[in-house]
């Protein structure tokens, strides 16, 4: 939630849809790309109203926390035990489940390791499971 707390006006670039993100755990930046037109609509007229240093978002993570968590618990959590980490649905939950989204739909494994910006393709194994069975798909192409 960090990396998305510090996005920057300078940090959005609308002409290739991108926005750079900085990896405060790896210290590195990476970029995401703006695939809905809505969210590209807003942000084009949102960054006409603020400097180019300013945070795209001006809340703190303590107010997300505190607005998200009883939303996510009263949605997904109703029930569960509050130690129950493995089936709590929590923020980070929602980066998950991009990723499993992406390899559900048959995204190459190294695409789906660069867009979560995983250090070690380790990581991003953990989604492997998901993809479909392309190899078949591949060996019946091969020759056509």
């Amino acid at each position: 939630m960090t990396s998305i707390l510090n996005i920057k006006k300078k940090d959005i670039k609308l002409s290739t849809g991108t926005i750079n993100i900085k990896d405060f755990k790896n210290n590195k930046t990476y970029q995401a790309y703006i695939s809905d037109d809505e969210l590209f609509s807003y942000l084009e007229s949102y960054i006409k109203t603020i400097n180019l240093n300013a945070p795209l978002i001006s809340v703190k993570k303590k107010i997300i926390q505190t607005r998200l968590t009883p939303l996510l618990n009263r949605l997904f959590n109703n029930g569960l035990d509050k130690n129950d980490r493995k089936n709590r649905t929590v923020i980070h939950t929602l980066r998950h489940t991009f990723a499993s989204h992406l390899a559900i739909n048959g995204t190459p494994i190294f695409t789906i390791q660069k867009l979560m910006n995983h250090k070690l393709i380790e990581m991003t194994m953990r989604y492997a499971h998901l993809a479909p069975d392309s190899g078949s798909h591949a060996v019946k192409n091969l020759y056509r």
